[in-house]
C-alpha cells in the first residue's frame, strides 16, 4: 500500500445547478442561523445517485449524474481496464487493475456526515484519491456492512495479502489494517463483526494455487490476531459470501458453511448438489444480509442453499433450456435476485416466495462476444442498471419495467453505483472477482 501524492489529470463538466443550490442551502442551514425552526432544514438531498463508468476508448473513469445523465468528471486511468466496485458506504468507487498491481479510489461526491443532532448530506465534485494499494495481483473484492476487503493473490515472488478499509479510513487517506499471509494463493477474505475469515493454502499443495482451508482472525487495533484454522477441509476453495447467519465457501467437494450466530463460529460441510456433471462444483457464492439462503453457482446452474434444512438443502433456480448466465446478484435488501442470461433476458426471482420467478425482462437481443455487459444496483431505490456497450438500461426491480435507457456517447466496460443509501441499507456480501 502506498499513499501517493501524485496528481491525476482530469476534466470536469459543471455540476447540475440544482445540486449546487442544494449544497448552498445546506451550508447556510448548518451555519450560524439563530432560528431554531430552520436551523437544520435542507440537510437531505433527493438524488438517484451517480454511476462510475470506465470509458475504454479514452481510458478515463467517468462519473455520471443519474439525475440529469450528465458526466460530472472524467479522470485519466492508465493501464488495463479496471473492474469497478462500490465502497461499503457507496461513497467511493474501488477500481481494481489486477495486471497493474493497483487499486485506486474515486470519491463519487455524495456522502452523509453525522452532525450530532442531525445527519447532513453533501453533493460535491467527484475526485480521485491519492491513496492507492500497490500489492501483487489484487483479485477478490468483498464489501461488507462497514468494511471493504481486497485480497491480493501474490505470485512466485510475493505472498498473498489482505487489506481492509472503510469509507471513514478512505476519507483520511488510510486503511483499517492489513494481513500478510505465508504464501501466495488465489484466495478470498471476508470481514464480519470484527473477525477476518481468510483462506489458507498449505505449502505442501503444489499442484494448484487454490487454497484448501479457512482461518479466522480478529481485529486488534490496527492488526489481526490469529484465532483458529478450521479443521474441515475445503479443497480447491473458490468463492465466498455471507448473510446474517452463514458464511459459505465453495469447495471442489461441496460447500463449507460457517455459522455466524453460534458461539465460536462453528463450521459444517455440505456435499455437492446431486446430479452435478462429473468435475462440476460450486465455484461462486452469492449472498445478501437480509436473505436466509446463500446462492451457489456451478457453471450455468444456480442453487439456493438452505444450510440448516433437513429436507431440501439445495433448490435449483430454472433459467430455461440452454440459457447461460452472464451476471447475477441481489438488490439492496434482497427483495430480488437477478440473473442476466446470454439470451438477453433479465430474470427476477423472489427469495421470500420460495425463489419463484417474478418475470423475465427482455432487455436486448442475445448479446455476442463483442458486446460488453455489466450490472450494478442502486442502494437508494429498487433499481438495477445494466451496462450494454454505449448505453445503460435502468430497470425497476419491483415490476421489471424498463424505466429508461441512457445513451452514454462512449463505450464503457465497467460500472458501479455510488450515492446516498436509504436508511437501513446493508451491503450485499457478494463474491466479487477480478481476473
Amino acid at each position: 500500500m502506498s499513499d501517493q501524492s501524485r496528481q491525476f489529470p482530469f476534466s470536469l463538466r459543471p455540476i447540475a445547478t440544482s445540486a449546487l443550490l442544494v449544497s448552498a442551502a445546506m451550508l447556510t442551514a448548518c451555519g450560524g442561523s439563530s432560528s431554531s425552526e430552520d436551523e437544520h432544514e435542507h440537510t437531505e438531498i433527493d438524488t438517484a445517485g451517480r454511476l462510475a463508468l470506465f470509458d475504454s476508448d479514452a481510458s478515463q473513469l467517468k462519473v455520471l449524474d443519474l439525475d440529469n445523465s450528465e458526466v460530472l468528471a472524467s479522470m485519466a486511468m492508465n493501464g488495463e481496464a479496471p473492474r469497478l466496485y462500490a465502497s461499503p458506504g457507496n461513497r467511493y468507487a474501488v477500481a481494481i487493475q489486477r495486471g497493474d498491481d493497483l487499486v485506486s479510489f474515486v470519491d463519487g461526491g455524495l456522502y452523509t456526515e453525522d452532525h450530532g443532532d442531525h445527519m447532513h448530506d453533501y453533493a460535491e465534485t467527484p475526485s480521485m484519491l491519492t491513496l492507492t494499494l500497490n500489492d501483487h495481483k489484487p483479485t477478490h473484492y468483498s464489501s461488507g456492512e462497514s468494511e471493504g476487503v481486497v485480497f491480493f493473490d501474490g505470485g512466485e515472488a510475493a505472498s498473498s495479502k489482505v487489506t481492509v478499509f472503510s469509507d471513514a479510513t478512505l476519507g483520511s487517506g488510510t486503511t483499517v489494517a492489513s494481513l500478510q499471509l505465508e504464501n501466495n494463493m488465489h484466495g478470498v477474505a471476508k470481514m464480519i463483526d470484527g473477525h477476518l475469515f481468510v483462506t489458507y493454502r498449505d505449502s505442501s499443495i503444489t499442484d494448484t494455487t487454490l487454497p484448501a482451508a479457512v482461518e479466522r482472525y480478529h481485529l486488534d487495533g490496527s492488526s489481526f490476531e490469529f484465532e483458529e484454522r478450521y479443521s474441515q477441509a475445503c479443497p480447491r476453495l473458490h468463492g465466498a459470501a455471507a448473510n446474517a447467519h452463514s458464511l459459505g465457501f465453495g469447495c471442489s467437494d461441496g460447500v463449507l458453511v460457517i455459522d455466524l450466530q453460534e458461539t465460536g463460529y462453528p463450521a459444517t460441510k455440505l456435499a455437492n448438489p446431486e446430479g452435478l456433471a462429473e468435475g462440476a462444483r460450486i465455484g461462486t457464492v452469492v449472498a445478501n444480509h437480509d436473505v436466509e439462503e446463500l446462492v451457489g453457482i456451478a457453471g450455468d446452474r444456480l442453487f439456493a442453499i438452505h444450510p440448516e434444512s433437513t429436507t431440501e438443502v439445495y433448490h435449483e433456480l430454472e433459467l430455461g433450456e440452454g440459457v447461460g448466465r452472464l451476471a447475477q446478484g441481489f438488490t439492496t435488501h434482497g427483495e430480488v435476485f437477478y440473473v442476466l442470461g446470454d439470451d438477453g433476458g433479465l430474470r427476477l426471482f423472489d427469495p421470500s416466495n420460495d425463489w419463484q420467478l417474478i418475470t423475465t425482462v427482455e432487455l436486448m437481443a442475445a448479446p455476442g462476444e463483442e458486446d460488453t455487459l455489466a450490472v450494478t444496483t442502486s442502494a437508494a431505490q429498487e433499481r438495477l442498471f445494466v451496462l450494454h456497450n454505449q448505453s445503460v438500461i435502468e430497470v425497476d426491480t419491483t415490476d421489471g419495467d424498463i424505466v429508461r435507457t441512457i445513451d452514454l456517447g462512449f463505450s464503457a466496460s465497467a460500472i458501479a453505483w455510488l450515492g446516498l443509501a436509504e436508511a437501513g441499507h446493508d451491503h450485499d456480501h457478494d463474491d466479487e472477482h477480478s481476473h
